[in-house]
């Protein structure tokens, strides 16, 4: 019960905390242009449930912005920031993480939070967190203030560190990607924004939040269940 009370103040802080973020990043989300939409495919055998694959890279050169990487081919980014699914359906999300990390400035963000079961697969085991010095992104789902939808899915992916089994995607080369997994179920009909918690982009104030971490495109998207 003390556990559930203080993670349930934890969360209710982290919600908060973000919400000016959150706020600000959808009204750049509606004004910019977004990426074509990575829909949702059907899982042969499960009903209502369908599946979503991303993936984080430590830049820009695999393809998304262009074949030259686009106008920042040395931010991070994931692969698409447009993610669209259906209503009242459980999401099998499948993420390829290929870049290296560190320490997450709130410890909060090194746990799984509210998937299906209340874990997550990393190269198909079972885990509940992240070492306190080993994350490489978050996924993290939060919704916007004032949409009445409390949606929160976080899921930390492990920092990529290995520098075995090279992979060639567009211009890029990568390491063999850590892949992690996890369900979670949506509600009806709204827009969420997902985005990352540990401080991968650049900033003036050496916070690590500015650049690819507060742009669309990059390390933040919606994710839109209709």
């Amino acid at each position: 019960m003390i556990r559930s009370r203080s993670l349930g103040v934890a969360l209710a802080s982290v919600l908060l905390g973000g919400g000016a973020l959150a706020l600000a990043g959808f009204a750049l989300a509606t004004a910019t242009p977004h990426q074509t939409p990575l829909t949702c495919t059907p899982v042969s055998g499960k009903a209502h449930t369908c599946s979503v694959h991303l993936s984080t890279f430590p830049d820009s050169l695999e393809g998304v912005h262009g074949a030259s990487g686009g106008p920042h081919p040395d931010w991070v980014t994931y692969s698409n920031d447009n993610v669209v699914v259906p209503a009242h359906e459980t999401i099998d999300v499948t993420i390829d993480q290929y870049d290296t990390g560190g320490a997450a400035n709130n410890p909060f963000f090194d746990n799984v939070i509210g998937t299906n079961g209340g874990f997550d697969t990393v190269n198909g085991v079972k885990t509940t967190h992240v070492g306190v010095n080993d994350i490489g992104h978050t996924f993290t789902i939060r919704g916007i203030p004032g949409n009445g939808k409390t949606l929160f899915v976080s899921i930390p992916l492990p920092a990529n560190n290995s520098n075995k089994f090279p992979v060639k995607l567009g211009i890029g080369t990568y390491p063999k990607p850590i892949v992690v997994k996890f369900s979670f179920d949506t509600g009806g009909p709204t827009v969420y924004e997902f985005n990352c918690e540990f401080p991968c982009g650049g900033s003036r104030l050496g916070n690590g939040f500015g650049e690819a971490m507060s742009s669309y495109g990059y390390m933040s998207g919606t994710f839109t269940v209709q």
